[in-house]
């Protein structure tokens, strides 16, 4: 998700509930660009963790092929094709969820993998159908296309459950119009046994990610965790059996991160280090409802009277901002 799943954010997930159970997707990035930030992917990208899986989006097989080599030579463990996005800038550059009427396009860039050497898993996330293309036959043939057609085997499919319509609905109303239709995807489960298959859209409550796990290998939570990244906790609770950090000793361990961020040398000309504002956005998601709103509003104010990028500084905004912010309660 654009400007959500920053490395910040991927670090404060991490931090909330390590990776013994999850992945975490980073945002999507086009595959030029990945070529483009080759030397400081670490700050560009996020840390390569074992739990982290890189979105690329594209459409040239080789571009495609060369990123994914670039990112598993950094040290990432896992690329997924985006084969899902509807964004105008997306389909401008003829990739995204249009690429779900050219299979043959993905199943392209997957075969190009092995001209480069690419030994990590590479997934596909595409949507049940787009525009009025959303029979099970097309979902079926799409994935049947790339399955034939490629030298190299698609290991995991990521469905969301909705189908994507390319003209007249924005981004988040391709998220919230289409209708769900979890059905489309537990049959495709059915028609493709041996291929693992996680399902996406909607998922917001423990007993209901619980009970569609009897059905599919894996399910993504996107927009519940955006909005509510201690909802990992709930998971762990409930499905795990595991014990929760307290949100102070999770903000004490962000701070150990943006300490070791800040105090980093790097030349004026390279990639510079990302600014209190979008350190601080992961923090904010910790809080909700008036609390929430309450706590953004200290930490805006706390900023304006910060012009130093030193760690103490950073330390000093939010400590100051949580102080502020218990004061009031």
């Amino acid at each position: 998700m654009v400007d959500i799943t920053t490395p910040q954010f991927l670090e404060l997930l991490n931090i909330i509930s390590g990776k013994d159970h999850y992945d975490y997707y980073t945002e999507m990035y086009h595959c030029q660009a990945i070529l483009h930030h080759i030397d400081h992917l670490d700050r560009f990208v996020g840390k390569p963790r074992s739990n982290i899986i890189v979105q690329l989006g594209g459409s040239d097989p080789d571009l495609m092929a060369k990123a994914t080599q670039v990112l598993q030579d950094y040290g990432y463990r896992q690329v997924n094709i985006n084969v899902g996005c509807p964004s105008k800038n997306v389909q401008s550059g003829q990739f995204g969820a249009v690429l779900m009427k050219k299979p043959q396009v993905v199943a392209n860039i997957l075969s190009a993998m092995e001209k480069y050497n690419v030994h990590i898993p590479v997934t596909v996330k595409c949507r049940i159908g787009v525009d009025h293309q959303d029979s099970f036959e097309f979902l079926h043939n799409f994935v049947t296309t790339i399955l034939n057609n490629s030298k190299r085997a698609m290991p995991h499919l990521i469905v969301h459950a909705r189908k994507c319509i390319l003209k007249g609905l924005s981004p988040k109303q391709n998220r919230e119009i289409p209708p769900l239709n979890y059905e489309r995807v537990f049959e495709l489960t059915r028609a493709f046994p041996d291929l693992p298959i996680s399902i996406n859209g909607g998922f917001k409550e423990v007993q209901q990610i619980k009970s569609v796990l009897d059905k599919v290998d894996g399910c993504m939570i996107g927009r519940k965790v955006m909005d509510d990244p201690l909802f990992l906790q709930q998971l762990d609770q409930h499905i795990y059996n595991k014990q929760i950090k307290s949100i102070e000793h999770i903000i004490d361990d962000y701070l150990y991160y943006t300490d070791a961020l800040l105090s980093l040398k790097v030349d004026k000309d390279d990639y510079g280090l990302p600014p209190f504002t979008t350190l601080v956005k992961p923090l904010t998601m910790l809080y909700s409802g008036k609390m929430g709103r309450n706590y953004r509003r200290i930490i805006s104010q706390r900023l304006k009277q910060h012009n130093s990028s030193s760690p103490e500084a950073f330390r000093s905004v939010v400590l100051g901002a949580i102080n502020d912010f218990y004061v009031l309660l």
